[in-house]
């Protein structure tokens, strides 16, 4: 079935009658494709987070958002917050609150639940966002840059239309810089791949490839290990010298 959210299916949620199991297969048309990948976890403030979290609409909880949870968190996605609700279920002494919101980003139609933590007197207020990482560029998009956000500790792309996107990711295998491992050398093949067709290809199974030795230089290097973005030209530059040019 092709999901349309708020249209399709509606999941209401009701404590008397426990859970359902259910399998969702989700295709969103000229969109990202269908298959859930990697989690992202968004809690550190950047410039990048902020233009992404700006974009976010509000939608009533899915069976997407639920993905996104555990089972025994999953009731808390129709608690209203603290600040809507003193009583709610999710309040902590009418001040406090666990509650947990769900939104979705427009452009992609991925799921969003935005988690409050706050103890009561505030004077801990932390909002935590957990979402899928996609799995391409929408087809005829292509990537012009590439963004290492080490404030937020994400990898980002911005693609030939300017819209902000997270890299896709494959589940456990997740893309870092600065040292000598696993997710640095992720990184580098995904920047071979990149590379290798000219921003068009960004999707996260890099089995077949094998990066380059300056990319993998660079990206266990300290040098790499702070924000910057990437052009296409910078990245063709970087694979054949080992330097990314201001």
């Amino acid at each position: 079935m092709t999901y349309q959210p708020e249209r399709e299916l509606n999941l209401t949620y009701d404590p008397q009658r426990g859970w359902f199991h259910f399998v969702l297969y989700s295709e969103t048309p000229t969109l990202w494709g269908s298959a859930l990948n990697a989690t992202q976890q968004l809690r550190k403030p950047s410039q990048y987070t902020e233009e992404w979290i700006g974009r976010l609409q509000d939608t009533g909880p899915t069976p997407l958002h639920m993905a996104l949870v555990s089972n025994d968190d999953a009731p808390r996605l129709w608690h209203p917050c603290v600040f809507d609700d003193p009583d709610s279920p999710s309040a902590i002494a009418g001040d406090g609150c666990l509650c947990l919101t769900t939104l979705y980003d427009p452009l992609t139609w991925m799921p969003v639940v935005k988690q409050h933590y706050r103890t009561v007197s505030g004077n801990i207020d932390e909002w935590t966002y957990w979402t899928f990482s996609p799995l391409s560029l929408p087809e005829g998009q292509v990537l012009e840059r590439l963004i290492i956000d080490q404030d937020a500790g994400v990898m980002w792309l911005r693609n030939d239309r300017g819209e902000l996107h997270f890299l896709p990711e494959k589940t456990g295998a997740g893309y870092s810089v600065g040292y000598g491992g696993g997710g640095p050398g992720k990184f580098a093949e995904m920047i071979e791949k990149i590379v290798a067709s000219d921003g068009h290809d960004v999707t996260p199974d890099t089995s077949q490839v094998t990066a380059n030795r300056h990319l993998n230089d660079w990206t266990s290097s300290p040098v790499s290990d702070r924000t910057r973005e990437l052009s296409l030209a910078q990245l063709r530059t970087l694979r054949t010298t080992g330097t990314a040019p201001a």
